[in-house]
């Protein structure tokens, strides 16, 4: 089974790799037939191979065109400061996918063979033209800044190089974008183009023409340059080849009158491009860390910046050239009328009637449309009378492939000489636009919220209230434990823990976290619990018990907090008793422990007041006080321990 695996894979290979050896096509030969072009093979031109251009949406097997636009929004909270009642959210936008695939009909096929019998008797279709490679390259309408709107290449994709064969397009769009192309989809010719950049490989008929040209002057160009840090398009290269024609670097002798200068500039072109450049990852897409290199516009605005600059330039043209038109109709127009007006002239004198202009729809064919019409059907031939040239189409997009400077360069001068059947490559451009897919399809186009329950994240902000900073000198710190047991049964757990430090650093503002698991019912997944356990000085811990509360925010208030206690005596009290010094002891209680604080007063040197601080349990004001007293000439006396829950005390007289 193996050996008979490995049979069939190399008859396939066989197979294909003759076929494409069979494709020595003349590419400068093309026949329309019917709706399809057609090369004739270079050693037999009675073969011929139709060319895929037909792209179109592929399908599933129900017939449901391969493509979907979606349109999203995510909801979001406007500034604390706006006053409004509904607002719009900003985030948002569209992702547009499709595939699409080439695809010609037995029905065109048929048709194309009927129509080369009537142009070559013994033509014949022997099967499609396969394609080297391919690009797409998606256009639509972009808005700017100022409201205009602009053509923009919006996305950049491999393409079928297979008949049948299919390939992904997507895009992303904005906010205003996604609503403007979701109408547009709705007409029968929505504003979302592909422009395809085929490249076929064949030959050229022998021509009698040299052409020169000096590497060490064409890698000395800018563009060329740019293209050993980055991949650059095939339509910038184009640009710096007209430049390099125009300086001299790249010279064209040709010999004889009969050939076309672009075409020829094309080949030349063309084999120099492939003698410096490689195509980006062999197939002239970029990869998408290339798209937007490091400090330099992306790809895709380069492209729409090319793209910009052909429409303006062939927009210019047109303009010119309908201006030659308009002026060699009316130098025609003058001509006849002064030709009519002297054969009048003559028939008159002869005593016959004047010569009378027909009407507009029954004259003749201008001289200059028949030139056109005539330079059209052969093209291979350029006419040297003043023919004016036909009305260009406007472009959908100069040439989107990318390369790469080879890294071995070139030097001296290169010389190429077409007087033979020469192997080149040319790059056939065709567009495609999706039609009225909403009419056929409008299940492929959809509106969502991202407001999804399975992204839901409750964030549990805690903070102390009624600290500062200062009062982290009693407590050490409190951890904040969370738990949530979700309806899928399992258990999120999460804590935090606040100390100076990260008081400091946060600004008293601190968060937990759980998310969605299974808690299909809203209302108990805000459910959670949480406990506490607080640090403060002197080794005191207190934990509380797990507090379930369904509210996103947590007040912390300390266990504990600090009493301060202003002590002022009496001088005269001092004076009249004799009384050098006066030691004031505070008694505290915590969890049953017992906190002493001590102070001394000179009263001799004049200290008659303190204030003393002490912690007590929350929503707790007692405390008890005991006073030495420290008279002169005699024995200390002290007094019993005595309550309050004042903040103040008094010290004029004795205290038993």
């Amino acid at each position: 089974m193996k050996t008979l695996f490995k049979l069939s894979f190399w008859l396939l290979i066989l197979i294909f790799s003759t076929n494409m050896q069979a494709q020595q096509i003349l590419l400068d030969k093309p026949v329309r037939a019917g709706e399809l072009i057609l090369f004739p093979e270079l050693n037999n031109e009675s073969n011929y191979y139709y060319l895929p251009d037909k792209p179109r949406l592929a399908h599933h097997t129900d017939d449901t065109p391969q493509f979907s636009f979606l349109r999203y929004v995510k909801n979001e909270q406007t500034a604390a400061t706006a006053n409004t009642a509904i607002s719009e959210s900003e985030t948002g936008g569209g992702i547009v996918h499709a595939l699409v695939e080439l695809k010609v009909t037995n029905e065109q096929i048929k048709e194309a063979q009927k129509a080369l019998r009537r142009i070559d008797g013994d033509g014949k279709i022997v099967g499609p033209v396969i394609f080297k490679s391919g690009s797409i390259a998606l256009i639509s309408s972009i808005a700017q800044k100022n409201g205009d709107f602009t053509k923009q290449v919006v996305g950049l994709g491999n393409a079928p190089i297979l008949e049948d064969e299919k390939s992904a397009v997507s895009v992303q769009l904005n906010k205003l974008g996604s609503k403007i192309l979701w109408e547009s989809f709705k007409t029968p010719t929505p504003d979302f183009s592909m422009h395809f950049e085929m490249e076929v490989e064949g030959y050229l008929s022998p021509k009698r023409v040299l052409i020169e040209a000096d590497f060490d002057q064409m890698y000395k160009h800018s563009t060329f340059e740019a293209a050993m840090a980055s991949p650059v398009l095939a339509g910038e290269i184009n640009i710096a080849m007209d430049e390099l024609f125009d300086s001299g670097a790249i010279k064209l002798t040709q010999i004889g009158d009969d050939e076309q200068l672009d075409k020829l500039k094309e080949t030349a072109y063309n084999q120099l491009i492939n003698l410096i450049f490689d195509k980006v990852g062999g197939t002239g897409v970029p990869q998408l860390n290339q798209l937007n290199p490091t400090g330099q516009r992306s790809m895709l605005d380069r492209a729409t910046t090319m793209l910009q600059t052909a429409r303006t330039e062939t927009r210019q043209d047109n303009e010119r050239i309908d201006r030659l038109q308009a002026e060699r109709r009316a130098e025609e127009s003058r001509a006849r009328q002064a030709s009519n007006t002297r054969a009048s002239q003559v028939r008159e004198a002869n005593g016959q009637p004047a010569i009378t202009e027909p009407a507009g729809t029954q004259r003749r064919a201008e001289s200059g449309s028949e030139s056109t019409a005539n330079n059209n059907g052969n093209q291979g031939n350029n006419s040297t009378n003043n023919t004016i040239p036909e009305r260009q189409a406007m472009p959908s997009l100069s040439v989107a492939v990318s390369y790469q400077m080879k890294t071995v360069h070139r030097s001296g001068k290169y010389r190429i000489d077409l007087n033979k059947y020469t192997q080149t490559t040319r790059t056939l451009p065709f567009d495609y636009n999706l039609g009225n897919v909403y009419a056929e399809c409008s299940a492929c186009f959809r509106e969502a919220n991202m407001d999804d329950p399975l992204m839901k994240q409750r964030e549990i902000n805690a903070s102390l209230g009624g600290v500062v900073s200062d009062d982290f000198k009693y407590v050490n710190f409190v951890n904040v434990l969370m738990r949530k047991k979700h309806q899928d049964g399992t258990e999120t757990v999460d804590e935090i823990k606040i100390d100076k430090t990260a008081f400091n650093q946060t600004g008293n503002f601190f968060k937990m976290l759980y998310g969605w698991k299974g808690d299909n019912d809203r209302d108990k997944w805000l459910n959670y619990d949480y406990k506490t356990m607080w640090s403060v000085f002197g080794d005191y811990k207190f934990e509380s018990d797990w507090i379930p509360t369904k509210f996103g925010s947590i007040s912390l208030e300390p266990p504990v907090v600090k009493k301060p206690v202003f002590i002022e005596v009496d001088e005269d009290f001092i004076n009249e008793n004799e009384i050098k010094a006066i030691e004031i002891k505070l008694f505290s209680k915590i969890n049953q422990k017992e906190d002493v604080k001590t102070v001394n007063l000179k009263t001799n040197k004049g200290e008659l007041s303190a204030t003393m601080e002490i912690i007590l349990p929350r929503n707790v004001e007692d405390y008890q006080y005991q006073i030495t007293y420290f008279l002169k000439g005699k024995d200390p006396r002290t007094s019993a321990r005595t309550n309050s829950n004042y903040g103040r005390l008094d010290i004029d007289k004795f205290v038993n």
